[in-house]
């Protein structure tokens, strides 16, 4: 098939009324859905696409994998939000993810890269082919940890599942008293799950947090986020702002390091290569230690078309261009 041929191509998603939790947006009042389950971002690619002759249609996760095959040529995993609303919903999703990787389907972001990156442990793996990344401390399933112990070295903490989307499950403790508070809750989730713990970075109130978009590993455009007054979480549907800009020299530097690592931070936890992410969102904080890698997003980021105008277009044709 070359690239000009006309693809099936299906946009993974989560049904539509899982939109109601993200749009519209207080940064974005009137960036709604116009065809549900897409969302807004996803419209502006499904529409390029189809002005090319592809055939594109919403898939809903979950559904019967062994179908897929022979309904499409590719699958572009974008959306699927909701898989990260209940522990049920995320183990349900792992296994969806596994049960696409053994039908032979194009899937792209690839299936194992996608679940290496929905456990945070992956920023240790970038850590050790020598990326900044925020401390972090992992802590497995079935450990223990001394959160107050944490305070001897850092003024405050962050704790968070390793497989979480969103902030979902997010503790701030702001000090000992808190994270005293907080340990019998904390010993109940490390029992149950991985966790990680990093210091609280002032900056991410004063300077927020940088969204680098790469396609095939290529710097697309950035979008600049900060919190609401007194928070630290600076998503848009948690009542954080956001601008599209290019983001300083020193920041661009590292989404780049941090595009290029991927394959070798990859293949440092998988022992196997894999092709570059189709798309990436790589997450960066200004601190005055430099600048630290947050998060490298590439199951559902959101990835800000509208940023830059001819980013959907320059997006499909990077699909036309992948294999089949």
């Amino acid at each position: 098939m070359t690239p000009f041929q006309p693809q099936r191509i299906g946009i993974v998603t989560s049904g539509a009324d899982k939109l109601a939790d993200y749009f519209p947006t207080v940064a974005e009042p009137d960036f709604v859905p116009t065809e549900p389950p897409f969302t807004p971002d996803d419209q502006l690619l499904v529409d390029e696409l189809r002005q090319r002759g592809h055939h594109v249609s919403a898939v809903v996760w979950g559904v019967e994998t062994s179908l897929l095959a022979d309904q499409f040529d590719r699958l572009i995993i974008r959306s699927p939000w909701d898989y990260m609303d209940s522990d049920e919903q995320r183990q349900g999703f792992l296994r969806w993810l596994e049960q696409l990787d053994a039908t032979g389907l194009v899937v792209e972001n690839e299936p194992q890269v996608m679940l290496w990156l929905m456990d945070k442990r992956y920023l240790l793996d970038f850590a050790a082919v020598g990326v900044p990344i925020v401390p972090t401390e992992f802590i497995s399933i079935g450990e223990s940890f001394d959160l107050e112990s944490f305070f001897e070295r850092n003024a405050a903490a962050i704790v968070k599942p390793a497989v979480s989307a969103a902030g979902a499950g997010l503790e701030f403790l702001t000090d000992r008293q808190a994270a005293r508070a907080f340990q019998p809750e904390f010993a109940d989730r490390c029992r149950r799950g991985a966790q990680l713990v990093q210091p609280y970075l002032p900056e991410i109130q004063s300077n927020g947090e940088w969204s680098l978009v790469y396609f095939s590993g290529q710097y697309s455009h950035g979008i600049h986020k900060l919190p609401a007054s007194g928070q630290i979480m600076v998503h848009a549907e948690r009542g954080g702002s956001l601008r599209f800009a290019d983001p300083p020299a020193a920041v661009r530097e590292m989404g780049d390091q941090v595009a290029s690592a991927v394959p070798r931070a990859f293949r440092l936890r998988d022992g196997q290569c894999c092709q570059m992410p189709l798309y990436l969102r790589i997450d960066i904080i200004e601190t005055a230690a430099g600048s630290l890698l947050s998060e490298c997003e590439g199951v559902e980021p959101e990835l800000f078309f509208r940023a830059r105008p001819g980013s959907a277009a320059q997006f499909a044709s990077i699909i036309e261009g992948r294999a089949i």
